[in-house]
């Protein structure tokens, strides 16, 4: 299965060693997007405090695909495949180990910050939406 990561903190305050695991998770930018696999939880919870992530089903996948999706050589997924051939690449993604490079798709998914804002900021955690977030799914669409 698939955990969908976003970067919600920024630089300041955070520590060297979790900018360097957000580095590794190719997480430089705020509001940068990448997908892991859920053996990487380890990771995840070094660096909680600083990002969002939840398991990603195939609908949200191809979502962001259409949207945001580039190709590895940087031109837009959309317009280089039709909205059937993303979503069956977003089925393949979700049910293999293979990853985005494969399918000729860049790693990174850069999104906006949320249309209406996160919320209340005490509906996931303490902290609002960091950490393991159960609705990943509705952030990312708000963040399309």
């Amino acid at each position: 299965m698939k955990l969908a990561v976003i970067r919600l903190k920024g630089r300041f305050s955070l520590s060297p060693k979790v900018e360097d695991t957000l580095c590794r998770l190719r997480l430089q930018k705020t509001y940068s997007c990448t997908l892991v696999e859920e053996k990487e939880v380890g990771m995840l919870r070094a660096c909680k405090d600083a990002i969002s992530f939840g398991q990603l089903d195939a609908d949200t996948l191809a979502l962001l695909l259409a949207k945001r999706g580039k190709t590895t050589d940087g031109k837009r997924l959309s317009e280089e495949k039709k909205p059937d051939q993303i979503h069956k690449i977003a089925e393949e993604i979700i049910s293999s180990s293979k990853g985005l490079e494969e399918h000729g798709v860049f790693p990174v998914f850069f999104l906006s910050p949320p249309k209406g804002g996160f919320g209340s900021k005490k509906a996931h955690a303490p902290r609002g939406p960091v950490g393991n977030n159960p609705e990943i799914a509705k952030l990312i669409k708000k963040m399309v």
